[in-house]
């Protein structure tokens, strides 16, 4: 490779029991305005068809396990990749066409970065378009940012030079989820970031998404934001955006966790709601200004309904609940 060529960058593709949404990712990556890319799949035990579906695209690179999940499956492709830079896609997300060529620019302009973050739309499980969140772009003070609220979109948004990740460890493979808001933590600790506004990506929600899971994900972000505490060496600075971010996460998941157990009591799961009841009361417990009185009216309704102690049908069956 010459000193002019551009660099080879790797698109790791984590996939289990999406194998549906998969054709979407690979062709999404297919048609980046950059080359060189090279795309590898990881098939993490998917008792669908991820291996029969990735053999038809002769450019994506197949790596098979059993089941360990994403964040070994992560690592896993990483370590069959080859790329200068690296990208992290969900099997049910999207690239945008220009996104690697984005990323790569921001890189130029920000040869110190060791990661880049740029925006993303988020769209239904049929692909059409929701909205687009958006954070103010970044110019300093990355890690006491990130410990205050994870202002990256979501980890399809970055892209990491590979020496910043190898230097890293990669995931942790013993978190189950917020793996990417600690790997994110740990990156800014260590490394220069740079943000673009160019959006990037495509995150999709659906019923099986992680961050609609409010109870894993309320004992998961308060799990990731205690290992950052010894490392704050009593900052006062970044003391007070470490409390800053464990309310918001509690106040966020909180309300993902009312919205999941109001789900779970109108498809009669009561000890599946029982559940999701008990972490949020553990980790959110006098904020109750994470629950609004509205929400926990139509929770009460809704048990008394399905426990046969009211006279009435619940006439208010608001999507919203459980369809954000």
């Amino acid at each position: 490779m010459t000193e002019s060529s551009p660099p080879l960058v790797s698109v790791i593709i984590p996939c289990y029991n999406q194998a549906n949404y998969l054709p979407e990712a690979v062709n999404s990556v297919v048609g980046q305005t950059h080359q060189p890319i090279e795309i590898v799949v990881i098939d993490d035990g998917s008792p669908d068809n991820v291996f029969e579906i990735v053999a038809s695209y002769p450019e994506v690179y197949c790596v098979r396990q059993q089941n360990r999940g994403r964040s070994h499956a992560r690592n896993a492709g990483f370590r069959a990749s080859r790329g200068e830079y690296v990208v992290f896609l969900d099997a049910d997300d999207r690239l945008s066409p220009n996104a690697i060529e984005a990323h790569l620019r921001c890189f130029s302009t920000h040869p110190q970065a060791g990661f880049v973050v740029g925006d993303i739309d988020q769209i239904a499980s049929d692909g059409s378009y929701i909205y687009s969140p958006r954070w103010p772009v970044l110019e300093a003070n990355f890690y006491e940012e990130l410990l205050k609220v994870n202002h990256v979109a979501n980890t399809i948004a970055v892209m990491f030079r590979r020496s910043l990740f190898e230097a890293l460890g990669g995931f942790a493979e013993h978190l189950h989820a917020a793996e990417d808001y600690e790997l994110l933590l740990r990156a800014a600790r260590v490394a220069a970031s740079a943000h673009h506004s160019t959006v990037v990506a495509q995150y999709r929600r659906h019923l099986e998404s992680t961050s609609r899971k409010g109870a894993l994900m309320l004992r998961a972000t308060e799990h990731v934001m205690m290992l950052q505490l010894p490392l704050l060496n009593g900052d006062r600075r970044l003391m007070t955006a470490w409390r800053e971010g464990r309310r918001y996460w509690r106040e966020h998941f909180g309300i993902a966790t009312v919205k999941q157990v109001y789900a779970h009591v109108m498809h009669g799961e009561l000890w599946r709601a029982a559940k999701a009841f008990v972490a949020l009361l553990w980790y959110v417990r006098g904020q109750v200004f994470v629950i609004p009185w509205k929400r926990r009216r139509w929770i009460l309704q809704a048990i008394r309904h399905r426990l046969g102690f009211s006279q009435k049908s619940i006439d208010q069956h608001p999507s919203s609940i459980v369809g954000s």
